[in-house]
Order: structure tokens, then sequence, then C-alpha cells
């Protein structure tokens, strides 16, 4: 990842626009259609792909998703 994302952007996962809002703390709040969906972040091996996870009640697949269009963003 090359560049820090500082703005809020909108990403289309699985069919639905998300509205991603990067934090301070690094992590992402994840909106859709104006409810919190839920904050994830990326944990960062020495070599190895980031995994990305989350404290809330989603399903892995698609935190796997968003997390890949943030990455996406971010090249």
């Amino acid at each position: 990842m090359s560049e820090e994302i500082d703005e809020p952007f909108e990403i289309n996962v699985q069919g639905a626009q998300l509205l991603v809002i990067p934090l301070e703390d690094g992590t992402f709040d994840v909106y859709k259609a104006k409810k919190k969906l839920c904050n994830i972040f990326a944990d960062i091996g020495v070599d190895t792909e980031p995994v990305w996870a989350t404290g809330d009640l989603v399903v892995q697949e698609l935190v796997d998703e968003i997390g890949y269009a943030i990455e996406m963003r971010q090249i």
C-alpha cells in the first residue's frame, strides 16, 4: 500500500455501494445506506498480505472484499 487515504470514499462490494471513512487510528468505518456496517482494519504481517478483520458481526468474506477494495484504492 503506497499512500494513505484520509478522505471518505465509496466502493462497490457485492452489488452494494458502501461509504468508507478512514479513521486516525488506521481503521476504516464502513457504512451502507447511512447505517454503520462495520469497522475494519488490516493486520499487516512482515512478509504477508494484509489480513482484514473486524470486531463486528459481519461475515469474513465481506470483510475480505471490503479490505481488498480499500487496498485497490490505495495503489
